[in-house]
């Protein structure tokens, strides 16, 4: 397929984002529903942006990333159901993945799990430190690089954050043995899970601590494999938490300029204001920003480097938080109330920088990365 192809499924996708999610979304103090999220993640499937297919046959985010053109229908994708909803597009986005991995290790979802599963990619904290970017590479690994990774991915000693929607079925996680990574599937019933009773952002998903309990199916590869595995998904993680991450600042860049338009001090309008004509700039040039950033994504996933890809990931999303407080600092002290919108922007984008790991301790793995 070629970009003329990709560009009406994107507007499909884009009007799908507008008319259903958004809408869906539109008050942003009352979160939605289970059974609306239910209901649209149905439609979603129907209409193929998340795709169920066992196949190759499918089309949905990321069901392939082989191509320029396929990685552009996936950023894209993602930006739009971002603006809409950030953390329905980031349910999604973790279903997509789970589905492609499922795929690509033969795991057997029954089509009850099929729609509610998800992913989580790291262990108990961080990136692995310097041992994961060592073990990618094939390094030679001392011990003491095993015994982090082992202690890592211990899914029995410790509990493992996950953010999904509510009543997830499966779970698709690493886990270190006998000095290489195994992939797990547990069900919901199967682990040990407790729920979160507190939530930064997020509001339409729920957070759990989870910890290994028996597992329904285990895939192990040969270490290349298991390495290329791994690599590739922490690239695709990357690349959808800052797609949806600038479409959630997208919306609150359209809710900034249209209350600066609108609200007047001193009877003059606040965007003429220097300070507010300030803040708004700040915000288009991170826009700006992100999309050079974003276009320098739209490749074939594999010509991607993972340094590069997680060295964006860590500066975008600082100046993406700091762009979404000066949309609220817009508003004044209404952009600190949940029927206003701005707020909840920040908490979701707070809560994309928080996954996989964070931000923190990519300067620790990019050391290792770079070692010769």
């Amino acid at each position: 397929m070629n970009t003329e192809d990709i560009l009406p499924l994107l507007d499909e996708v884009g009007r799908f984002a507008k008319e259903r999610v958004w809408v869906s979304a539109e008050r942003p103090e009352h979160p939605v529903s289970t059974q609306c999220l239910e209901t649209l993640t149905k439609e979603a499937v129907e209409l193929g942006i998340i795709s169920l297919s066992t196949g190759e046959d499918g089309f949905g985010i990321w069901d392939h990333t082989d191509t320029a053109e396929t990685m552009f229908f996936n950023i894209g994708g993602l930006r739009h159901l971002g603006r809409a909803n950030p953390g329905i597009a980031f349910s999604w986005h973790r279903s997509g993945l789970a589905h492609g991995l499922a795929k690509q290790l033969g795991f057997t979802l029954n089509q009850e799990h099929l729609l509610a599963s998800t992913l989580s990619i790291v262990g108990h904290y961080g990136l692995g430190r310097y041992s994961l970017a060592r073990w990618i590479k094939g390094s030679v690994m001392p011990p003491e690089d095993q015994n982090t990774l082992s202690d890592w991915l211990c899914r029995q000693r410790h509990v493992s954050p996950i953010v999904a929607a509510e009543g997830w079925q499966s779970l698709i996680w690493p886990e270190w043995c006998d000095g290489q990574i195994v992939w797990r599937l547990s069900t919901s019933a199967e682990a040990v899970v407790t729920r979160c009773e507190a939530q930064h952002g997020f509001d339409e998903l729920s957070s759990y601590l989870v910890q290994g309990g028996a597992y329904a199916q285990t895939r192990s590869l040969d270490a290349a494999g298991s390495r290329n595995i791994y690599e590739r998904l922490l690239k695709a993680e990357c690349i959808g938490l800052m797609a949806i991450a600038v479409g959630a600042l997208e919306r609150g860049q359209t809710l900034a300029v249209e209350y600066a338009a609108i609200r007047k001090q001193g009877s003059k309008r606040i965007d003429h204001h220097p300070a507010v004509q300030f803040m708004l700039g700040e915000v288009e040039m991170t826009l700006q920003h992100a999309e050079a950033v974003l276009s320098m994504l739209t490749r074939p996933l594999d010509e991607l480097d993972l340094g590069v890809v997680l060295s964006m990931r860590a500066r975008l999303h600082e100046s993406l938080c700091q762009a979404a407080n000066h949309v609220v600092q817009v508003h004044g002290g209404i952009g600190y109330m949940r029927e206003c919108g701005a707020e909840k922007i920040v908490r979701d984008l707070n809560m994309l920088k928080l996954q996989s790991g964070g931000t923190r301790e990519i300067p620790l793995f990019l050391a290792a990365w770079m070692e010769k």
